[in-house]
């Protein structure tokens, strides 16, 4: 699998917490990058199919077929010999939280890894939920924030391919603990060490749960707070490169231009 990076760009949600948009792809067409964020993705094809390569799993969904993304999961999506059309729902599954038992003890699990969706959901009243949604024409209403939970339901009734609590939880706190130490001199051996596995295991267990390797996670996430401290223009580039982890300011200056088309310096600019 390439390198995946994490989304950066803020999305912009409606009075109830949702997002929709709505895209076509020609054949052969890159229709979103590898990469991964916080918030859940829906993707929701009316026409054509799509292949999508989610952790390490690769499959094709077609025509009325639907597929969560889930916070932290590594993703992307083609066409091949047809066109696609089809409506991305986004929304951060926070912003659903309340105090009730219910929500409590449910949705959090979505957010926590410890529940896994099946790779592509055919069921039309599911379906019919996600295009009530999609399709609405008064996205801050709470209607649509009824419907988000009705899809919840759905989604936890009857799609449901996995609970492996114990792997994702770990991955978690794996991934917590990358970002709150990105600055600091970081490898497998010693994460392996800290967490209670072996190099190989650690290294195997980590990418089943994010579909990248935890020192490709630990680069992109540097990168991602190189980007926000260059944005601010408070540091210079060594300063930045040090703050990040990166050791040698070439080295960093590599990385960047790699992961974002262009060296930090034109970018400062």
């Amino acid at each position: 699998m390439s390198k995946a990076i994490k989304e950066l760009q803020a999305v912009d949600y409606s009075a109830a917490a949702i997002k929709v948009k709505k895209f076509y792809c020609e054949p052969q067409t890159l229709c979103f990058r590898l990469h991964w964020h916080d918030r859940i993705e829906i993707i929701r094809v009316k026409s054509g199919k799509m292949t999508i390569e989610l952790g390490e799993d690769t499959f094709t969904i077609c025509q009325n077929q639907m597929i969560i993304f889930p916070p932290r999961m590594a993703h992307k999506g083609y066409t091949t010999d047809t066109v696609v059309d089809y409506d991305v729902l986004m929304f951060d599954i926070r912003s659903f939280f309340n105090d009730t038992a219910v929500c409590s003890t449910t949705l959090p699990l979505i957010l926590e890894g410890k529940v896994k969706f099946k790779n592509s959901i055919k069921d039309f009243s599911t379906v019919a939920i996600c295009d009530e949604i999609c399709n609405n024409n008064n996205p801050d209403s709470l209607e649509i924030i009824s419907l988000v939970y009705k899809l919840f339901f759905d989604l936890f009734q009857k799609h449901i391919s996995e609970n492996n609590s114990k792997t994702q939880t770990k991955a978690r706190e794996i991934i917590d603990y990358i970002e709150q130490n990105y600055s600091h001199d970081l490898n497998t051996e010693a994460l392996s060490k800290k967490f209670g596995y072996s190099n190989e295991h650690f290294c195997r267990k980590f990418k089943e749960a994010t579909g990248i390797t935890p020192m490709t996670y630990l680069k992109i996430f540097r990168l991602e707070e190189a980007l926000k401290m260059l944005k601010s223009g408070e540091f210079s580039i060594s300063e930045i490169a040090t703050r990040c982890g990166f050791n040698d300011a070439n080295y960093f200056t590599r990385c960047f231009k790699s992961h974002y088309g262009v060296p930090p310096k034109s970018f400062k600019k």
